[in-house]
């Protein structure tokens, strides 16, 4: 399957009482294999981010970086519920900036109940995720608990679709270095997504969008920075 991934990342912070914001988006052109047969991990998967084309108000620092993947792999094994696990990149050099903003699709999928999904059906998943920065200097752990129900069969791009519905709560905690400089990083958020499973039962894209309160604290010069991040997401299945 091959998608186009659309996200805006907005985030808002008080530093030495000014207020600054930021608003970053792109797309994200995205390519997933799926092999069988399965083997005890799973099945071997790839996603494949062929390019990032940046929103033109994206600020360089970040933009370029974007603009220069081409054919970063992420290669893991997809469980039958829909994790996907064990994940490498082939280019840890190329996330030291998008970490934040292209992820490790780990969660990219929708969770399904061991027993398949069917409408009626609702259930909730405890999910962990780890990801440090290319260096390994920053790691940032998060647990959710995320509520799922499958709702109807509706119309979705064109094709008959069963409609998955989840909310999540969830909190994070982190430490690191950044330019020489120890921070350690905690807070809560919450998500809502609205996914769509095709009759075969391939994910056809959908919308999801977190809201994240952070605090990062900067020990040796005392101070602690509050910190609002809001990712929305829309994923659609290109041709």
């Amino acid at each position: 399957m091959r998608y186009v991934i659309t996200r805006r990342l907005h985030v808002e912070q008080s530093f030495g009482g000014q207020a600054q914001v930021q608003d970053v988006g792109a797309r994200l052109f995205v390519t997933v294999a799926v092999a069988g047969p399965a083997d005890a991990r799973g099945y071997p998967t790839t996603f494949t981010v062929d390019s990032i084309v940046p929103d033109s108000g994206t600020p360089d620092p970040l933009g370029i970086p974007m603009s220069k993947v081409r054919a970063l792999v992420f290669a893991g094994r997809l469980a039958p519920m829909g994790e996907f696990d064990g994940v490498a990149a082939s280019d840890t050099s190329a996330l030291m900036n998008l970490a934040q903003f292209v992820g490790n699709f780990r969660d990219f999928l929708p969770r399904i109940p061991a027993a398949g999904a069917r409408v009626g059906a609702a259930w909730t998943d405890t999910i962990m995720l780890a990801q440090r920065d290319a260096g390994g200097t920053t790691g940032v752990s998060r647990r959710a608990i995320v509520r799922s129900a499958a709702t109807d069969w509706e119309d979705h791009a064109g094709a008959q679709t069963l409609r998955i519905e989840s909310a999540a709560s969830y909190d994070l905690t982190g430490a690191g270095q950044r330019n020489g400089q120890a921070f350690e990083v905690s807070g809560t958020g919450t998500g809502n997504a609205r996914l769509f499973l095709g009759e075969d039962g391939r994910f056809v894209g959908g919308e999801s969008r977190d809201s994240t309160n952070l605090t990062v604290s900067l020990p040796t010069q005392g101070l602690t920075i509050p910190v609002v991040q809001v990712m929305s997401s829309t994923v659609a299945v290109r041709p």
